[in-house]
């Protein structure tokens, strides 16, 4: 049996208006990273700063990351979800659930960034963000031989409201779920699938049959 404990969406009041201290703005401005993550909630190198220096706690978490790059990991606000306990005997596994946010640099914080776009005008991409924050979940199962996908999504929203709504739907289906149904049905989805449908295909498949819904919904970063 799956069992695991559920966490609620924090509502965070947070503005990221504060300017960096001169003597170190022009360093991080002019040569740290700035590709801003366009679908996601991974901060750059002057993203980070900006949040640390207005008093946000940032997580890093090395099981979230983009482009193979593990050893970086992944640097943004991401809170806990739905946590599997120990004493959960079961084939399935939660291999990650969580809340993500994002929050865009505005007021001195943006102005100070906006002084340097002559000289890196790649940096207008931090300017051009706005709030999302989304939700991820993903569940596999195990055999003697290999861990394979059950069902995967990552649903962005604009205001925290609606993803709590979202989230209280997906703890109820979860408790509601046939799971030996679903299991017999995605695993023999899977084998007859591999390689014959893309992944963006299969993981909505597996979605649609647990949820009714797709696999992805996610708000793009830069407006």
């Amino acid at each position: 049996m799956l069992k695991y404990s559920i966490y609620s969406p924090i509502d965070y009041a947070i503005e990221i208006s504060q300017p960096l201290p001169q003597d170190i703005a022009e360093d991080i401005l002019l040569n740290k990273t700035c590709h801003v993550d366009h679908e996601g909630f991974d901060l750059n190198e002057i993203e980070q700063a900006y949040y640390k220096h207005n008093d946000i706690i940032l997580d890093h978490d090395t099981t979230w990351y983009k482009d193979g790059d593990a050893a970086k990991g992944a640097h943004g606000i991401i809170q806990p979800w739905i946590v599997q306990t120990p004493d959960s005997e079961t084939q399935l596994l939660i291999d990650h659930s969580q809340f993500v946010y994002r929050y865009p640099i505005v007021g001195l914080a943006a102005k100070q960034i906006e002084g340097y776009v002559t000289k890196r005008p790649e940096l207008l991409r931090i300017l051009n963000t706005e709030f999302k924050c989304g939700l991820d979940l993903c569940i596999d199962y195990k055999s003697k031989t290999r861990v394979s996908p059950v069902v995967h999504i990552e649903w962005d929203f604009a205001c925290v409201a609606d993803m709590h709504d979202a989230a209280i739907f997906v703890e109820k289906t979860l408790e509601t779920l046939d799971w030996d149904l679903i299991l017999k049905t995605v695993k023999r989805f899977n084998e007859l699938t591999k390689r014959k449908l893309d992944a963006f295909e299969q993981a909505d498949f597996r979605s649609l049959l647990v949820f009714g819904k797709k696999s992805y919904k996610l708000i793009p970063t830069l407006f």
